[in-house]
């Protein structure tokens, strides 16, 4: 672990040990689990363990300290495991971990390993409310392996491409404004500590997000170079744009990202829209569709995929949801995500039903 991640896991823990009247500490997280089944890995159907296609499993602490005069110390230690083998996925605490102030009138400025604007800007905050009730399944795949992405799963260059799953940025301080006339901003930069070289294995992300009325506008970009690429020089540049607007029972929804590899020029564009409903308090239902197209260097391949979701809330913390997702690949062989494996050829289709817990 790096010294900006031991730092903020420090800070974290004196906070937290330090707890009273004025503060909060809170334990939290997801355990999600089912059975999937998938038409074609490598020309054979199969069937496995859910990986987690509703949320992630994870585990955190969170709290607050009051500080006095709307200034208040905040933290977050949360990692990532696997409900099948209870192994914990980059370390206890590798999916965010930071420290900082929060100020009711400043905004809030925190460092340590932290998830970009890619996810809280187009993801989290795009979908507001119908955030819950999207399947993983709509990530990013597909036969893109020459994006080359470093830190993903072996032999999987082009898994979750656009960072709409959630990645963190090490060493990285970031900033949020305050939301003013429906307005907010950030802007995060990691430091690459590389002597002599300031922006070698650096990396940044901005975003911005407007609401007026039900409707979102959001923005981000983030740019995240990588000692695997061109020594540190190059990396992987991620950008996007999408909105929402929720109308009676549906939230309808667009999103376009472009995510490139600055040391090949390998770049896949990805166009999606799709529509959550609620049929009842209990019962909601997600149909998304999405184009991704890659550029002459990942040889013009192209996929389609469409889909469906349904979740329902036993109570405010356990549902059971299910789902069905269809890709059709040309120039290379169809691969949904959290599948295991590509398809034999350019269709493959998957099918899951879940158990989901927040605590």
């Amino acid at each position: 672990m790096r010294r900006m991640q031991k730092l903020a896991v420090l800070g974290a823990l004196m906070l937290s040990g330090a707890a009273h009247a004025q503060s909060s500490v809170e334990l939290y997280g997801i355990i999600d689990t089912g059975v999937m089944y998938v038409s074609n890995v490598g020309g054979h159907s199969n069937w496995l363990a859910d990986p987690g296609t509703a949320a992630p499993n994870l585990f955190g602490l969170r709290g607050t300290e009051d500080l006095g005069g709307g200034l208040k110390a905040v933290f977050k230690l949360e990692g990532m495991f696997s409900l099948n083998n209870g192994a914990s996925v980059n370390g206890l605490f590798g999916h965010e971990t930071y420290v900082g102030l929060r100020d009711d009138r400043w905004g809030t400025l925190t460092a340590g390993n932290q998830i970009d604007f890619m996810f809280y800007s187009l993801v989290v905050d795009r979908w507001g409310p119908a955030f819950p009730f999207v399947s993983s399944l709509s990530l990013r795949q597909g036969s893109f392996a020459g994006l080359n992405i470093p830190n993903g799963p072996p032999g999987n260059g082009s898994f979750d491409f656009d960072r709409t799953l959630g990645a963190p940025i090490p060493n990285s301080v970031k900033y949020l404004s305050p939301t003013i006339a429906g307005l907010q901003v950030g802007a995060q930069y990691s430091f690459g500590g590389q002597a002599g070289s300031f922006g070698q294995n650096s990396g940044q992300s901005f975003g911005v997000n407007y609401h007026i009325g039900t409707v979102a506008l959001n923005g981000a970009y983030t740019y995240v170079k990588y000692p695997e690429l061109n020594h540190g020089n190059d990396g992987i540049r991620n950008m996007g744009a999408g909105a929402s607007w929720v109308v009676g029972p549906a939230e309808l929804a667009a999103l376009y990202t472009n995510t490139e590899n600055t040391e090949n020029g390998a770049r896949v564009a990805v166009y999606e829209a799709d529509v959550t409903w609620t049929f009842s308090p209990f019962v909601h239902a997600n149909l998304a569709y999405q184009f991704m197209k890659g550029n002459e260097t990942l040889k013009n391949q192209k996929a389609h995929q469409e889909t469906l979701s349904v979740m329902y809330s036993l109570s405010k913390r356990t549902s059971i949801y299910s789902g069905i997702a269809l890709q059709q690949a040309s120039g290379g062989p169809a691969w949904i995500s959290l599948v295991p494996g590509p398809a034999s050829g350019g269709s493959q289709v998957t099918g899951n039903i879940g158990l989901l817990h927040v605590f």
